[in-house]
């Protein structure tokens, strides 16, 4: 179940970009770490400051995006994506494929073994390993569902001003006009309120999903490849790799002793030959 678990965050964390993943690690993120990872994103990501021609066309580019994106939009948002594309998934973890997903993670049998069993075989199997695991996936379920609603709550002033900045840039004073002219017609209104959300439409998240096997095996390529790209690389160094030059000016950079390196620096961590 974990092994799925991370799977299905592989995909939310795709379907919630431009939501900004956590830090891994034991317990919650300091404020300070969170605010590093903000300025880290942003970083990433940097924009030019609108000009003052831009700057002058943000207020029509805003009412815009206020008709486009009511307010609880890009929650309304999510939960459509959810529903088309992650909810079908989450709920094997509760429903008969909970008990698949058990025995699969469990037990270190060949799959014909597991595969000649009946439904309810695999029920009564998956009980003993995991008396709970039905009520552990709707847990699971239930949770990243709401991480999902909070984190789209977050998102959505700064998605608001990013979209209005985007038309400011993009469109003209004239063409602003004209887009507003549109959204004041019935069809306009309609199309200004669903255009956005089509993305997450079930016809078009199925079409798109057609196209995750490859996705996934070009995915499961990709660590071979980088591998294979960074042969030739020297590997990463421990601290007892250094020269004593090296060492100094590390703990300098760091504002502590040289001899107290070690507890501050993680050792390299050994390339496992099986890929593991």
């Amino acid at each position: 179940m974990k092994r799925f678990l991370l799977a299905a965050a592989s995909g939310l964390s795709l379907i919630a970009a431009p939501a900004p993943a956590l830090a891994q690690g034991s317990g919650e993120p300091s404020a300070q770490q969170l605010e590093a990872m903000g300025d880290m994103f942003a970083g990433m990501f940097a924009s030019e400051p609108l000009t003052d021609e831009q700057e002058a066309r943000l207020p029509a580019a805003k009412a815009l995006i206020d008709v486009m994106m009511p307010e609880g939009f890009y929650a309304d948002m999510m939960g459509e994506m959810m529903s088309s594309t992650m909810m079908p998934l989450l709920d094997m973890m509760s429903g008969p494929g909970a008990a698949d997903m058990v025995i699969g993670s469990r037990l270190l049998v060949e799959p014909e073994v597991t595969a000649a069993l009946s439904q309810e075989e695999k029920a009564d199997l998956a009980l003993l390993l995991d008396p709970a695991f039905s009520e552990r996936g709707t847990i699971i379920q239930d949770v990243m569902g709401d991480i999902m609603f909070e984190a789209a709550v977050l998102i959505e002033p700064g998605f608001k001003e990013g979209m209005a900045k985007a038309y400011a840039i993009r469109f003209d004073d004239a063409q602003l006009a004209d887009i507003a002219a549109f959204f004041e017609t019935p069809t306009g209104k309609l199309y200004a309120q669903e255009n956005i959300k089509l993305m997450a439409d079930p016809q078009v998240m199925s079409a798109s999903m057609q196209a995750m096997p490859q996705m996934m095996q070009q995915f499961g390529d990709m660590g071979a490849q980088i591998e294979a790209a960074m042969a030739a690389l020297p590997p990463e160094r421990n601290v007892a790799d250094l020269s004593p030059e090296e060492r100094s000016r590390m703990a300098q950079l760091l504002g502590v002793d040289a001899a107290s390196l070690e507890d501050v620096v993680s050792p390299r961590v050994e390339s496992d030959p099986q890929g593991e």
